[in-house]
Parts: structure tokens; sequence; C-alpha cells
């Protein structure tokens, strides 16, 4: 939904998204399910892309804290993530090898457990407040600004932080949250706004291999962490999770390459788009 002459546009789809967050928040108090959890922290980071693109757009300074609680929210319900990223990774692991990991599979289930319980108490204890006033602010407080303006203004606003995302190449963790970040803001777009087709299958696949890379750490971090902690050397698995820990390095360092060779494409057509503006 797009209103001509405004940026109501902005509002609009920051209420779907937090409807979207509400729906889950009633989900995850019946029951710590996996879905919910993962489509919660979606709509988590669409209402912070969203939050930003207000402010930029608006161009006022962006407060620290507008979402301080849920992003402590966020923040907990990911541990949970984290640890069924794991048995996800496990599992196809296992599908494509035939290699069984009992006692791996055993301790992501109980820490899982753990999890869970953490999730719960974060989820009942979470009020929504911080959400319905920064809606309400956003509503209230969003600029009318003419629509050839506004689109204008937009394109800089992407193009400047894609062009700007050159300078993390070396971080790659900041550049992956900087590029969702603008992934989001052209999704959300109307396309008399924002031609979203210019970047958003490039944007979408490079985005893929920088999930999944981001996945491997996750895993490769618990991963050692259970060896080194938890697993007996005398274990039979023990040698093959050793092997499994040097077949996730292998693949996590492929997809991190790969993710930096199309972003690499990307962000130079962006740059000489932005060189040759007048």
């Amino acid at each position: 939904m797009f209103f001509m002459d405004t940026t109501d546009f902005i509002h609009v789809l920051w209420k779907k998204e937090q409807r979207e967050f509400n729906k889950n928040i009633s989900v995850l108090k019946k029951h710590p399910a996996k879905k919910a959890v993962h489509d919660l922290r979606v709509a988590v980071k669409k209402l912070r892309a969203a939050t930003e693109l207000y402010y930029h757009v608006s161009e006022k300074p962006l407060p620290e804290d507008l979402l301080n609680e849920t992003e402590k929210l966020f923040s907990i319900l990911g541990k949970q993530r984290d640890v069924e990223i794991c048995l996800e990774i496990i599992d196809k692991v296992q599908k494509e090898t035939g290699k069984k990991y009992p006692q791996l599979k055993y301790y992501f289930r109980t820490i899982l457990s753990v999890a869970q319980n953490w999730s719960k108490k974060a989820i009942n204890n979470y009020k929504k407040k911080e959400l319905d006033n920064l809606s309400i602010k956003i509503k209230d407080e969003m600029p009318v600004i003419e629509e050839d303006k506004l689109k204008n203004k937009i394109i800089n606003i992407i193009n400047t932080h894609l062009a700007g995302s050159t300078d993390l190449y070396k971080k790659p963790h900041k550049l992956r949250q900087q590029l969702k970040e603008i992934y989001y803001w052209i999704k959300m777009l109307p396309e008399s706004i924002f031609n979203r087709y210019e970047y958003d299958k490039d944007l979408h696949q490079l985005l893929e291999d920088f999930g999944n890379w981001q996945n491997f750490i996750v895993f490769e971090i618990k991963l050692k962490h259970f060896r080194k902690d938890y697993l007996p050397k005398t274990f039979s698995e023990y040698e093959s999770i050793k092997l499994l820990d040097a077949d996730i390095k292998e693949k996590k360092e492929r997809l991190l390459k790969d993710a930096l060779y199309k972003t690499r494409i990307l962000l130079k057509q962006v740059v000489i788009t932005e060189k040759e503006k007048p």
C-alpha cells in the first residue's frame, strides 16, 4: 500500500511486522515452536530496518534505545535459535554422509531444553508497550514528502549505504548486517519509489551465502565447546567430530569467499553508478 504524496507506507509496513511479531508472541506463550522463534526474530529485523529507514528519511538522529526491550527478547530467543540451527545442520550432514553423531545430538537437545525455558520466561515478561509507543511516534511524526523528492531521497539512501559497505569487507559480520538491512528496505519499498529488481535477486543470493556462513560459525563454536569440554576422548565419536569440525570449517570458508565475491561484484556496480552521477 502506498499513499502518493507521503511516507505513510513506512508506517503501514511497520504495523504489518508488528502484527507478525504479536502473532508469534502469542504462539510462543503456548509452546516454544521453532518456526515462531524464527518468524518473530525476522519480524524484529524488519521492524528494526523500517525504524532505521524512517529516521533516515525524516533526517532525525536515531536514538540508541528505541527497541531496547525488544532487542533483549530478540537476543534471548537467539540462544534457542542457535541450538535449533545446530540440530538442523547435524540432520543435514547425517542425511548427506550417512554418519551418525548421537552424543552430539543428545548434547544439543539437552541445551535446547534450557534455551527454551529461557525463551518462555522472556516471552512471558515481555511488554508490548515499547512497540506500541514507537508505532504512534512513527505515525504522528512521519514527514510528508512529494513523491519525486521521496524517490530521489530513498534511492540516495540505499545507494549510499550500499557504496559504504565497501569499507566492511574485513568485517563480514557487520557487512552481512548492513546488507540485510538494505535488503529489507528494498523489499518494503513500493515499486513507484524504487525498482527493487535492480538489486533484489543479487542481494538475496549473496545473503543466502552469508546466512549459511553465519550458521556454520555458530555450529563450529558450539561443536568445539562440546568436543573440548564434554566429549571424552575415549568415545568413538571423538574422532568423527574432529573430522566434522574440519569439514564445517572448509564449508564456512568457501561460503564466505563466495559471499564476498558476489558482494564485490554488486557493490562495484553501485559505486560506478554513484560516480557517474552529475
